[in-house]
């Protein structure tokens, strides 16, 4: 499907923040009394009963000439000058426009907004200084059906931001700041153990499988058939030619705001959200397109919140393009990682029917940041060398939860997962399989590349290598790459990778296999299973969930 610039993201956005922070001018409840509510008009959310879809309130009354029940949209039309708002906008981008401009559209007069002269409005003048302008975006965006895009579903929806309030974070007196992080769990306050802000909170305040409980999640973007834009998705399997539109949920623990907006002397808010080939802890990955970008096909990966109020939560978002995001990744697979190490499988047959990682980080916004994450792990936070962890920095959190179809499985028909393994800090690692579901309808297996498991993982041939609850067979159905090592469950399971945090080989491929009768999931308390890895010196460092849908688990 073509690529379209989002309205929410790249247009409304920057609506609200021309107008200034929260609670300014067109940035207020519907029943702000008419000196801080302009116009009746209001940009507090899309849907707004005063807002773009709604029509002018009482307060319009007081800016005459419009008045009570006008509509900054023509319904109906999608030709932009016969909508009052694009009119309106467009008009103040006249040259030599002065205070006080008007346009008229079908008969009625409204004032040119901004207010000429614009030069003050910094966010405006530069998001139409350059082709593609944000106004051509928003004529484009009526053109194509006025589609409202923004997050339809909890926790990202204008509803749920409203009412959901931020738990202090236990500033030190004196100290103004904000306290920025990404979600990795509901309710988050964006504490961290050892974040040096007391009480310390415990080391399992994030919990240990924060890839599978943080809050970041894939929606449909407009003109997919039978979806509702800005809906949560959770596709089977990602496919060529498909788009979605990720979002993640941000939040500052603090009093203070952040962005531009709020504070322009401090460092601007900005994210960045990543694609990685699916992991246990770190990969080899792509940077992901904000929808902040006028350009649909704009690649600049920076979403920037212009305003980020106190005690907040909000909502940040970016492109996945399928076809472009599993290019990239095939390619840094190609770049990073021997063949033998994907057990001779060329990189986009590994990535077949894969669900990507995506992880979201804060880059910038704080003015000081007195709260750095323990063990002084790198700021901003990094995907390598070290990669940050979300149990410890605030600042990141990943996705590492795929859907299986249980439909996919069956005795003697192994579904397989590949994922990548990657050195975590120094020691040895370890791998550990958690599932709930029956032992007697479900085997596991894993597959290692020959040359990994001889090298790091085999006990006989390998420095350090230990393998518990598994044992090597080869009457197996099928095989993920040509050149595996498959080991089947045979207890609980464990596998300690040596320490090869020296050597040129810095990944390699695995694959979980899962094998049995799907009537099983019916008699399972849980369908997860999950891959957890740990490291030597730092405990659970990451690790993958597969989840079956809810409707596997139905008795019919």
């Amino acid at each position: 499907m073509a690529s379209v610039a989002s309205f929410y993201f790249a247009m409304f956005r920057r609506f609200q923040a021309i107008c200034g922070p929260g609670g300014s001018s067109h940035v207020n409840p519907d029943s702000t009394q008419w000196t801080y509510l302009y116009g009746g008009f209001s940009l507090q959310s899309v849907q707004d009963a005063q807002g773009i879809f709604g029509e002018l309130g009482p307060q319009a009354s007081h800016y005459a000439p419009l008045s009570p029940g006008l509509s900054p949209l023509k319904a109906g039309s999608l030709i932009p000058a016969e909508n009052p708002l694009w009119a309106m906008l467009n008009a103040s981008l006249v040259p030599g426009a002065t205070f006080g401009a008007t346009v008229v559209v079908a008969g009625q007069t409204w004032p040119a907004m901004p207010l000429p002269p614009i030069d003050e409005y910094t966010i405006w003048v530069d998001a139409n200084a350059t082709a593609p302008r944000l106004i051509d975006a928003f004529g484009d965006w009526i053109i194509a059906g006025k589609i409202d895009d923004s997050p339809q579903d909890a926790p990202y929806n204008f509803a749920s931001l409203s009412t959901a309030v931020v738990a202090p974070w236990p500033l030190k007196p004196q100290e103004y700041t904000s306290v920025l992080f990404v979600a990795s769990m509901p309710n988050d306050d964006g504490r961290r153990h050892g974040d040096l802000s007391m009480p310390d909170p415990p080391a399992n305040h994030v919990p240990a499988n924060f890839w599978a409980t943080s809050q970041i999640a894939l929606t449909y973007p407009p003109g997919v058939m039978g979806q509702t834009a800005g809906t949560i998705a959770n596709p089977m399997f990602l496919k060529p030619t498909e788009e979605y539109w990720v979002l993640a949920l941000i939040g500052n623990a603090s009093g203070t705001g952040a962005g531009t907006v709020s504070n322009p002397q401090y460092p601007p808010c900005t994210i960045v959200g990543d694609a990685q080939c699916f992991n246990t802890f770190t990969s080899p990955g792509t940077s992901l397109p904000s929808l902040d970008n006028i350009d649909p096909l704009g690649s600049n990966p920076t979403y920037e919140q212009f305003y980020m109020n106190g005690y907040a939560y909000d909502t940040v978002g970016f492109r996945f393009n399928v076809d472009a995001v599993f290019s990239q990744l095939a390619t840094a697979l190609t770049n990073q990682v021997p063949p033998a190490m994907l057990g001779n499988l060329p990189a986009a047959q590994w990535l077949k029917d894969g669900h990507p990682c995506v992880k979201v980080r804060i880059m910038s916004g704080e003015q000081l940041d007195h709260y750095p994450p323990a063990g002084n792990a790198p700021q901003p936070p990094k995907l390598d060398n070290p990669p940050s962890v979300p149990t410890v920095d605030r600042h990141i959190a990943q996705r590492n939860l795929a859907p299986f179809d249980p439909a996919e499985i069956g005795m003697k028909k192994i579904k397989w997962t590949n994922f990548i393994v990657a050195q975590a800090a120094a020691g040895w690692n370890e791998l550990t399989l958690q599932s709930a579901l029956p032992a007697d309808a479900f085997h596991f297996y894993f597959a290692i590349p020959k040359a990994a498991y001889e090298r790091w993982i085999d006990p006989r041939t390998s420095k350090g290598g230990v393998v518990r609850g598994l044992e090597v067979v080869t009457d197996v159905p099928s095989k993920p790459f040509p050149e595996a090592v498959i080991l089947r469950q045979t207890g609980a399971v464990l596998i300690r990778i040596a320490e090869h945090a020296g050597e040129k080989e810095r990944f390699f491929g695995m694959s979980l296999g899962i094998e049995g009768d799907p009537a099983g999931f019916k008699r399972a308390r849980d369908s997860n299973v999950s891959v957890v890895h740990a490291a030597q010196e730092s405990g659970v460092v990451g690790g993958f969930t597969l989840r079956a849908p809810p409707e596997s688990r139905v008795v019919r």
